[in-house]
């Protein structure tokens, strides 16, 4: 990389070969699940994303990598960032990213867009600017990835191999022959992001959201009787909520009925469920 690598695409992954349990109770993009009323997960990477152009001092292209089965997200600005449908069950993390950077150069910021940062992205990614690496990956203080990476896209397409092709597993071990694979850990006690991939993570990164004050979150669209109560609990835009109902640390999906008087906790429903 050179002494003024410049960051020229900023990819979100957020597609998923098969839907998880919560996507689909949602039945949307991951991008798509509300953190506010007036706020989505792929809005406040929309808002990462101009924090980092305003550090950066130029705007870096934003585009979000989905399985050709997902959702297209719906809430992500149209005139901001692009959709980009690639066959993940086929090509594999590796095999997306090798065919993202056949015609980019300069370095490519990969996130997994299934999450809530919890730091400012800018501060992250200057920490895997300090790097000076090929591939900068950034780990959690204990190890666990966070799916943040900074990549030169000559480093992705000289993944070798073809077919399904794991990062992780299969491309990284070869890439570090030939390139310089680093990696930046978080401070103990801190985490980077929250991931969401199941209802557990979702009120989690939630409850982060709304710096672990109570909350409900009631989607335009969705029905809830003003004498329901309702603690840690989603209701998307066609679920209905009766009188004197009780709904605690649950996800409603479109279709969902509590009936007048039902307690329901602990549980994300959809339609058929």
């Amino acid at each position: 990389m050179s002494s003024a690598p410049a960051i020229r695409q900023m990819l979100l992954f957020a597609g998923a070969v098969r839907a998880t349990p919560l996507l689909k109770v949602a039945g949307r993009n991951v991008l798509d699940l509300p953190l506010t009323v007036d706020e989505t997960v792929g809005q406040r990477w929309s808002a990462a994303h101009q924090q980092l152009s305003d550090h950066l001092g130029s705007t870096p292209d934003l585009g979000v990598l989905i399985d050709r089965h997902s959702p297209k997200p719906a809430s992500m600005p149209s005139d901001r960032s692009s959709v980009e449908a690639d066959d993940v069950a086929f090509l594999g993390t590796g095999g997306v990213l090798r065919a993202a950077a056949s015609e980019r150069e300069g370095l490519m910021l990969v996130a997994t867009g299934g999450g809530v940062l919890t730091q400012s992205l800018p501060h992250l990614v200057d920490q895997l600017l300090g790097l000076d690496a090929d591939v900068a990956l950034l780990a959690e203080h204990d190890g666990r990835p966070t799916g943040i990476m900074l990549v030169s896209a000559e480093a992705m397409r000289s993944i070798p191999g073809s077919g399904y092709l794991d990062f992780k597993e299969q491309c990284l071990p070869k890439i570090a022959e030939h390139c310089r694979v680093r990696v930046a850990y978080t401070d103990r006690g801190s985490r980077a992001s929250l991931p969401i991939r199941d209802r557990e993570q979702y009120l989690e990164a939630l409850g982060f959201v709304h710096e672990q004050a109570p909350f409900s979150i009631v989607e335009r669209g969705a029905e809830v009787d003003t004498s329901a109560r309702m603690r840690e609990a989603v209701v998307l835009r066609g679920a209905r909520v009766g009188a004197g109902a009780v709904v605690g640390r649950s996800v409603l999906g479109p279709g969902s009925v509590v009936t007048a008087g039902q307690v329901l906790t602990d549980r994300a429903v959809g339609s058929s469920t």
